[in-house]
């Protein structure tokens, strides 16, 4: 008989998102527990977080400016635009008032108001040095742990339960594998919110982290829900090269504090091909336009994927960048002079603007009980402050949800296969010829990931989903780990890992090959072109009994149009 707990709401994932949305439901009355794969708040993207943006509406431009940056600059009219609004209200009157209420400090002037940056995307800090999310998460755990919410961390949920079987019926909780102990237990909730982030390790080069990999888009999936954009896949193109145990330092090419001054970007002959303030200064966040101009030095031949271009701060005067930008720190630890020397760079996978399809009026799935809240979801790409509203929102109607339904049985079924999947992975046996360690198909994924890159095509996306299928079937049947213990058995996770990493990177390439033009961060060179007039759609993804079924949805525009139906992708600025 397997162990299991009860609660009226899971909370899965320990960020921004998922923390809101366990205060805001346990602030409706409902029990309330939490499971994060690795530290709640000090785990993930949240603690990543530097400028927070500020919607401004004081007045009809800045309003327009902010609804046009969230809109086109960050999502590519692929968004919610009520949602947009809804969310940028909740920022101006309850995210910043509800973290000094934790102790988080916000500059304010004699009138009261925030003071933001000065500029068309206004933005506030909590830190002189930008690095806000440390502290705002470090509030919210806090927090948590300070109202006694039961939180499991170093626990990973592995599979979603239903009432009606795999594939069927209302989600009523989650199995759980404490990768401490290895114990195996099931949580039975009224509403489970799943809030996993927007960003997991899926290629050589990635900014997630080790524990990321895309479990709640694989758990989702095996549920029968539908993703929505998988493949628009934003990258970071100004993160450290080497050493390569720094692949996620970033060297921020947004509008940075005490200057009106941006970072710069330079190839191999020394040439400048970017500058925020310069090429895109409507928008706050210019991956997007960053690697669209990284890619024509690349074919160029005046720069390389991995390495051959720099950014450097060296025009800007070096006590500025020490006093305001943690990241000057770095020059020293290489050697470097902040003032005149520039770091080499190479393009890390980022953020994901697709996930699990959502409705944001109340943050529901196409499955009963499971609600969503961050980056998971499909509708818009992410930040500390609007996947705190998603989690508020989630929480929320999850605990108004859960409060007014009876407890429902736990599915033995369910919790027995899962069992019987999760175990299947722990055996041990030498290293040899038939045996292949759970780690080398984990690389052999991001391997393939990586190939796909940045300029895809027909011919690319089919070769990694060939290369996807083939792990599958002839690495994860060969599966031996080193040991069988079941207490912090690292093998045992990386193949847990491999399986979510192949359902949702296989998601990804077949979204990919449905979107047939480029948008945003997605480029294929044989769609080179924005195609607002056939695909300012949805491109959405399930599975069902083996098979994969898609259809595609109309995104409404009500507030914001893009400007040509058609125009070519390396002319538009989104």
């Amino acid at each position: 008989m397997i162990e299991s707990v009860d609660t009226d709401v899971l909370v899965i994932g320990g960020g921004a998102a998922g923390t809101n949305a366990a205060l805001k439901a346990a602030d409706k009355g409902a029990r309330v527990a939490v499971v994060v794969k690795g530290l709640m708040g000090k785990s993930g993207c949240s603690i990543f977080a530097s400028h927070l943006p500020y919607h401004d509406t004081s007045t009809e431009q800045k309003g327009h400016d902010r609804l046009r940056y969230s809109v086109r600059y960050y999502n590519h009219y692929l968004t919610d635009q009520d949602y947009c609004l809804r969310m940028g209200k909740y920022m101006r009157t309850e995210f910043f008032p509800d973290l000094e209420k934790l102790g988080v400090y916000w500059r304010r002037g004699e009138d009261g108001r925030l003071m933001a940056t000065a500029t068309r995307t206004p933005t506030i800090v909590s830190h002189k040095q930008g690095a806000s999310g440390v502290i705002i998460m470090d509030k919210r755990r806090r927090a948590i742990l300070g109202r006694g919410i039961p939180v499991h961390e170093e626990c990973a949920a592995t599979g979603l339960l239903q009432d009606g079987g795999q594939g069927g019926g209302r989600i009523v909780g989650a199995t759980l594998l404490d990768l401490k102990s290895g114990r195996f237990f099931a949580v039975r909730a009224k509403a489970v919110v799943l809030a996993t982030g927007h960003s997991d390790y899926l290629a050589t080069r990635s900014t997630g982290t080790r524990e990321q990999s895309a479990d709640g888009i694989a758990m989702a999936l095996r549920a029968g829900a539908e993703t929505a954009n998988l493949e628009i896949q934003w990258w970071h193109i100004s993160d450290v090269l080497e050493p390569r145990s720094w692949m996620r330092y970033h060297l921020y090419p947004n509008p940075l504090l005490g200057t009106e001054e941006t970072s710069r970007l330079y190839n191999q002959a020394g040439e400048m091909f970017y500058e925020q303030r310069t090429h895109s200064p409507a928008s706050s966040a210019p991956y997007v336009e960053q690697i669209r101009r990284l890619a024509r030095e690349v074919m160029a031949g005046k720069a390389r994927w991995d390495g051959g271009y720099w950014s450097g701060y060296d025009h800007i005067p070096a006590e500025t960048i020490m006093a305001y930008q943690h990241q000057a720190k770095i020059w020293g630890k290489l050697g470097l002079d902040v003032g005149k020397d520039r770091i080499e760079c190479g393009i890390t996978m980022h953020m994901r603007q697709g996930g699990i399809d959502v409705d944001t009026q109340r943050m529901t799935t196409s499955l009963p009980g499971l609600y969503l809240a961050g980056g998971i979801g499909s509708h818009y790409l992410g930040g500390v402050g609007p996947v705190s509203y998603d989690g508020k929102v989630a929480g929320e109607a999850a605990a108004e949800e859960a409060l007014g339904r009876p407890d429902a049985p736990l599915p033995a079924g369910a919790v027995a296969d899962e069992e019987k999947r999760v175990f299947g992975f722990l055996q041990a046996g030498p290293a040899g010829p038939d045996a292949v360690r759970p780690i080398a198909a984990k690389l052999r994924i991001r391997e393939i990931m990586w190939e796909l890159g940045y300029v895809k095509n027909e011919a690319k996306l089919n070769a990694a989903l060939d290369g996807l299928l083939q792990v599958r079937a002839e690495m994860v049947p060969r599966f031996r780990l080193e040991s069988a213990s079941r207490a912090w058995n690292t093998g045992w996770q990386d193949a847990l890992d491999v399986a979510a990493m192949l359902d949702a990177c296989e998601a990804t390439v077949r979204s990919g090959l449905l979107r047939k033009e480029s948008r945003g961060p997605f480029f294929r060179d044989d769609y080179p072109f924005v195609d607002n007039e056939t695909w300012l759609c949805k491109t959405l993804l399930r599975r069902e009994g083996g098979e994969w079924r898609s259809r595609t949805a109309p995104i409404p525009t009500p507030h914001l149009k893009p400007e040509k139906l058609r125009e070519p992708f390396f002319d538009a600025d989104y």
